[in-house]
């Protein structure tokens, strides 16, 4: 077929149905699109919040810019985390993009352990959330909208002020901490 003849057909002869295509596809293996999923190298994060008094945080890799006009990011978050219900009550929460020596406090994070500031330097800001100290930088943000999506939950939140710092972040890539040499 010409190009010159593409612009003669109708539309419709280039639409695909979604319930055919999902009919004809092959479920992927959890464990294929873990691995898959692993070559993404992404910054290292520490979300964290207030929930009644107590401060509650976890480890994240899975953050994306949305759009900078408004500022706004999504993160996403296991339902079944200590932290998830915190941040969908309190509506607030701030992304600490850990710095290259703060390996220690993504494991901290990582981990099940309880009172979780009781040995990681932080200030509180105005919104009552804790800001970890030394990060390279930091989002202060309050949810916008809330997408359920399997065992997830998509928090989008605009952005209501920043922290950055003269380091460099760490990066998380095939299950292991790295550096960032030269970019």
């Amino acid at each position: 077929m010409t190009l010159d003849k593409i612009d003669d057909m109708p539309i419709s002869d280039f639409m695909v149905d979604a319930a055919d295509v999902a009919a004809d596809a092959t479920p992927v293996d959890v464990h294929e699109f873990r691995s898959v999923m692993r070559q993404l190298a992404g910054c290292v994060t520490v979300i964290t919040t207030e929930s009644n008094g107590g401060l509650y945080g976890l480890t994240v890799t899975a953050i994306c810019s949305v759009c900078a006009t408004p500022p706004t990011i999504l993160i996403a978050v296991d339902k079944s985390s200590r932290t998830h219900p915190h941040i969908d009550r309190k509506g607030a929460f701030a992304v600490n993009i850990l710095a290259d020596g703060q390996k220690h406090i993504a494991e901290h994070f990582a981990s099940k352990g309880d009172d979780q500031f009781a040995t990681i330097p932080h200030v509180v800001n105005a919104k009552g959330v804790p800001l970890i100290e030394g990060a390279a930088a930091q989002l202060h943000c309050e949810v916008q909208d809330r997408i359920s999506i399997g065992t997830h939950t998509l928090f989008v939140a605009h952005i209501v002020g920043t922290g950055i710092q003269d380091s460099t972040p760490l990066i998380y890539h095939n299950a292991k901490y790295g550096l960032v040499t030269h970019i």
